[in-house]
């Protein structure tokens, strides 16, 4: 009887670590994705920036719209800054997952790979859409502009929101390590 209490306690515990380690794999895992979907949209957008140059060349300097154009262009050259910081800081966290001390901490560098793959993510859809905003004035596609400005107003404000968010998560985050 002691053989089979001594078996099963054994593989008690043996589940209970195959559990923890496929929470670990589990909450890199969603991170990891989370990262994926960021690169893939800062790609995109880097790929807009390369159509945007062309874009810019079609506009004639004395278009009545050129204001808009330059304060399209600093929101979106903004937000790509912020998106290509946070993609790097995305990564450093996911980087920390594996060797965190505990399950507590790794679950932390998760959360803050996600949250920060979220900012990145909004940061290059703002410069996406702006892009899509010189396109339609650079090709004379006025009809559309109403529609994208809309659609950058909000991304701008989902992106301020995703950043404010990623602000506080670090916050919170850093207040329960520093008691």
């Amino acid at each position: 009887m002691n053989r089979h209490g001594f078996l099963a306690g054994l593989m008690v515990a043996c589940s209970v670590a195959g559990v923890a380690v496929a929470q670990e794999a589990s909450v890199a895992d969603e991170a990891q994705l989370a990262i994926q979907a960021a690169e893939k949209e800062v790609e995109a957008a880097r790929a807009s920036i390369a159509k945007a140059k062309e874009y810019m060349a079609m506009i004639p300097e004395d278009s009545p719209l050129m204001p808009d154009v330059t304060q399209v262009l600093g929101a979106a050259s903004e937000n790509w800054k912020t998106a290509i910081e946070s993609l790097k800081g995305s990564k450093e966290s996911a980087s920390k997952i594996a060797t965190a001390s505990n399950d507590s901490v790794a679950n932390d560098y998760a959360l803050l790979a996600k949250v920060n793959a979220g900012v990145a993510l909004s940061g290059a859809e703002v410069v996406q859409i702006g892009v899509a905003y010189i396109d339609a004035i650079a090709n004379n596609k006025t009809e559309a502009l109403d529609v994208v400005r809309t659609a950058m107003q909000d991304a701008l404000a989902a992106s301020s929101q995703v950043q404010f968010n990623y602000e506080r998560v670090k916050s919170l985050i850093a207040q329960k390590y520093s008691k």
